[in-house]
């Protein structure tokens, strides 16, 4: 029966001031309550769009992790490929190197 009473209590106070508001404010109550609808529905679809925008952003970072990841594979591969090449050609650059050095001492 407390709690009741407090209740009632509570939801007068609150009409009380609510009117009391609106008296000092000059506001008609239902231009009033039209005005706070629309106020919660922007503020509701604000609050959808920035979880939209959470879920893209996390969508988009997970998408570059996954691209990050694929391009160090690819460079890795790369790399390995340039290795073997290098491996296979260093023997033609440094009979090059050879056959110019005696060039240049023949010239000399």
């Amino acid at each position: 029966m407390g709690l009741g009473r407090f209740v009632a209590g509570v939801g007068l106070a609150a009409g009380v001031g609510l009117a009391t508001y609106l008296t000092l404010t000059q506001q008609d109550p239902v231009t009033w309550g039209k005005k706070v609808q629309r106020s919660v529905q922007q503020t509701t679809q604000q609050l959808d769009d920035i979880r939209q925008a959470k879920d893209r952003v996390a969508a988009n970072a997970q998408a570059l992790s996954t691209a990050l990841e694929d391009g160090t594979q690819t460079l890795n591969a790369i790399q390995t490929q340039i290795d073997k090449f290098q491996f296979k050609v260093a023997p033609r650059v440094t009979a090059i190197e050879e056959t110019l050095a005696r060039l240049e001492a023949h010239e000399s």
